[in-house]
Order: C-alpha cells, then sequence, then structure tokens
C-alpha cells in the first residue's frame, strides 16, 4: 500500500466520524491520528511502535496528506457538497451510505484542490477505497459521480476563482 493511499483511507475513516462536524476540526485530527491511525499504520508496517508516530518520514508524510484532505474537505465542505448534489441524480447526500458520502466529499475535495494529481488517479483510488469499505454498490456509484465530476470544465473555474 501506497503513503498516499493509506492517507486517503485515514482521511476517510475520520470524515466518516467526523460526518461533516468541522467543530475543533485540528483537535480532532490530531486526537485521531494519534490515537486510532498510529494502531492503523503499525499493523500496516508504516512504523514499528507509537513513538515513531512523529518521527519516521513514511508517517510523517502520511500524516501531512491526511491532514490536508481532511481538514480541506471539511473546511470546504459547502462547496463540496454543492459538487455532489449537482452530480448525484436523484441521490441526495443525506440519502447517501457514509462511506459513500465522506468518500465522495474527499475525493472530490481533492480533484479541486489538487490539480496537480491526475484526476483518473483520484477517480481510481476512491474506487479501490470503496471496494474496501463501502457495499457492494458503492465503487460504481462512486466512479459514477467521481467521472461526471472529473470530465466537467465548470470544476476548472472552481479552482480558477480559488487561486488553485
Amino acid at each position: 500500500m501506497t503513503k498516499r493511499r493509506k492517507a486517503r483511507e485515514l482521511a476517510l475513516q475520520f470524515l466518516y466520524q467526523a460526518d461533516g462536524d468541522a467543530n475543533g476540526i485540528t483537535s480532532k485530527i490530531n486526537n485521531f491520528y494519534e490515537e486510532f491511525a498510529s494502531e492503523s499504520l503499525q499493523r500496516d508496517g508504516f512504523i514499528k511502535s507509537k513513538k515513531d508516530l512523529h518521527q519516521k518520514k513514511s508517517s510523517v508524510d502520511i500524516y501531512g496528506f491526511f491532514y490536508g484532505i481532511a481538514y480541506g474537505t471539511l473546511n470546504n465542505l459547502e462547496k463540496v457538497d454543492a459538487v455532489i448534489k449537482k452530480f448525484s441524480k436523484n441521490w441526495s447526500i443525506e440519502r447517501m451510505s457514509r462511506i459513500d458520502r465522506n468518500l465522495l466529499r474527499q475525493s472530490i475535495y481533492e480533484i479541486i484542490s489538487h490539480p496537480e494529481t491526475p484526476k483518473n488517479v483520484i477517480i481510481n483510488e476512491a474506487v479501490e477505497i470503496a471496494k474496501k469499505f463501502g457495499n457492494d454498490e458503492s465503487p460504481s456509484f462512486v466512479n459514477g459521480i467521481l467521472d461526471a465530476v472529473g470530465n466537467n470544465n465548470k470544476l476548472k473555474l472552481m479552482q480558477d476563482k480559488d487561486g488553485k
């Protein structure tokens, strides 16, 4: 597993837990990383013990990407949810599974805020994560919406407005 995949999975798990609640976001992210992520990073072989969490380069890199995605997604939730509403035909955000909703949120945020990462990479990563954490329909549901989002030129205008 790559560091970025691990960071994306952790971001999804954090966003699942927060599910749109941005109150005290920085402390929530740091607490999540200290407690839950440290165990997950150990299990997946990125660190040997909790003391390596902020010392080993791989876990520091994972934290940086995880933090950026988790914080950015919650900090831009209205914009991201507006994109989801535009592209999710016949599905309100509230009706989506919590996994799908938060995976779409983080992936759309990444598409908007990380134009240097190819959209197809972000979409493929989201589909693989959906296979791991979602239900049987999650991969195709997530792929369908993200593919429509990724192929839409109006997102470029959103990126330009934000200076990204």
